[in-house]
């Protein structure tokens, strides 16, 4: 059982961090949509507060998260929304060049979208798991670690 919103605000652990795992957009809205994978998602986010993972994200992640949500749900749902995603327990990665630079290199080298190319070169970045449910990404196999989420219902890969 998903338990979106509101079951990560208890303190982290002390386990040493074992691995990074950097999240898509897809896995943001496949969290909060309560989408096929939001069990993986939230494991991963138990696992983030019980200090066995270090969690992680693109700053770009929260601009489409909230275009999406606005476009769906409306102004009201879209803040809301943010402020939960805000309140898990990730590090924002934000932009500086060299990231800018990864970020073309990957966009040029691969069909992947202008925003997914940021989100791949933060996993690049970090040598991190990049947890998606976006085909694009398959693009990147070999380049990143990628986990890949269940489609939507009625969605094939």
């Amino acid at each position: 059982m998903v338990c979106w919103p509101n079951c990560w605000r208890i303190g982290p652990g002390s386990a040493p961090v074992a691995e990074i795992v950097v999240f898509d957009t897809s896995a943001f809205l496949t969290l909060t949509g309560e989408e096929p994978g939001a069990d993986t998602v939230q494991e991963f986010i138990t696992d983030a507060l019980a200090g066995e993972i270090d969690l992680r994200a693109s700053f770009v992640s929260l601009t489409e998260v909230e275009y999406i949500t606005r476009q769906a749900k409306g102004e009201e749902v879209a803040r809301q929304r943010l402020a939960d995603i805000k309140a898990l327990p990730i590090q924002w990665l934000h932009s500086d060049e060299t990231l800018c630079g990864e970020a073309a290199k990957l966009k040029a080298a691969h069909k992947v979208s202008f925003a997914d190319a940021f989100v791949a070169a933060t996993a690049k970045r970090l040598d991190a798991t990049l947890v998606h449910k976006d085909p694009e990404f398959n693009a990147l196999a070999g380049v990143i670690k990628l986990h890949g989420l269940p489609p939507k219902a009625g969605k094939a890969k």
